[in-house]
């Protein structure tokens, strides 16, 4: 029966593990899809030394770098929820991020000084277009681009895109936590924060078309002099977020925005962010660093807590 009919592309890719799990026969669809994942990869990685945003960084105050139009595209998309969001979410931000990654991997916080010159480097503004060229410069030598908080999302909308045009109508696309639902709805399983994983909390049924994404601390963090350091960084101080909050779930109709926004909301903290994501329509469920769990209205009567 074609229903039982199951075919899943797992892969490494956009700094995570990938699955795409199509109910149907896809085998041409999800071979394309995974090659649609590995080209943007080679584009759009702070890492790989010939991507082009490598490029743009290692052209940082010298000279305009062209890129293609998925590179264009996503960067100007950036500096747009950077408008949104104030300045909160900023492409811009990789050498301080670099610096709090270090820190982590040897146990030794970076000094003043360090933290003080890296948001100099900070200034989403200081991205040049040249739209009629589809160029991209950063004003200033040194800047550095790292779009590790909206990747995953745009890279999940485009094999999105890629299934609907193949005719795939029941399908689950999951980018390290990243997760876009296709065809019936389903019950999605929320990890719990600094539990083994796998492990959840709670789970919540999203319907055709909707996305989820969570950011949170509990993957990526160290102790070090008895403070929890970790990855998300807040632009406005130089130091980890510290907004009380130890994850951040959206739910909404696109991954690329929820990317952005979910890494903008856990830096901002729950109130101050509700506001704007009530004008994008987003739902929202915040888990605090006391283990209290609030979620929007509209959402709070699909969470089935696990037993």
């Amino acid at each position: 029966m074609a229903s039982n009919i199951q075919t899943k592309k797992v892969f490494f890719g956009m700094g995570t593990v990938n699955s795409i799990t199509v109910f149907e026969d896809a085998e041409e669809a999800l071979s394309a899809a995974k090659d649609r994942v590995k080209e943007l990869d080679c584009k759009l990685s702070a890492y790989a030394h010939d991507s082009e945003i490598c490029n743009i960084n290692k052209n940082a105050g010298i000279s305009p770098v062209k890129v293609s139009k998925d590179t264009f595209r996503i960067i100007k998309h950036s500096v747009m929820y950077s408008e949104f969001t104030d300045g909160y979410f900023d492409i811009t931000s990789r050498p301080l991020s670099q610096l709090w990654k270090q820190a982590m991997k040897c146990g030794e916080n970076p000094d003043s000084m360090q933290i003080s010159q890296a948001k100099e480097l900070i200034d989403y503004k200081n991205i040049i277009f040249d739209n009629e060229n589809r160029t991209i410069m950063l004003r200033k030598k040194d800047q550095q681009l790292d779009l590790g908080a909206i990747a995953k999302g745009y890279a999940a909308d485009e094999v999105r895109k890629l299934l609907l045009s193949y005719g795939v109508r029941n399908a689950v696309i999951n980018f390290g936590g990243t997760i876009i639902n296709i065809g019936p709805a389903r019950k999605i399983g929320l990890q719990k924060p600094f539990a083994s994983n796998g492990k959840t909390y709670a789970s919540i049924k999203i319907t055709d078309g909707k996305s989820v994404v969570t950011s949170g601390i509990y993957e990526q963090f160290r102790i070090i002099d008895n403070n929890l350091i970790h990855h998300i960084t807040d632009i406005r101080t130089g130091y980890p977020a510290n907004s009380g909050l130890i994850a951040v779930t959206l739910i909404g109709n696109n991954a690329e925005e929820l990317d952005a926004l979910a890494t903008s909301a856990f830096i901002i903290g729950a109130d101050n962010s509700l506001k704007l994501l009530k004008i994008r329509n987003i739902d929202a469920i915040f888990i605090t660093d006391k283990q209290e769990i609030y979620a929007t209205k509209k959402i709070k009567n699909e969470i089935i807590a696990a037993k």
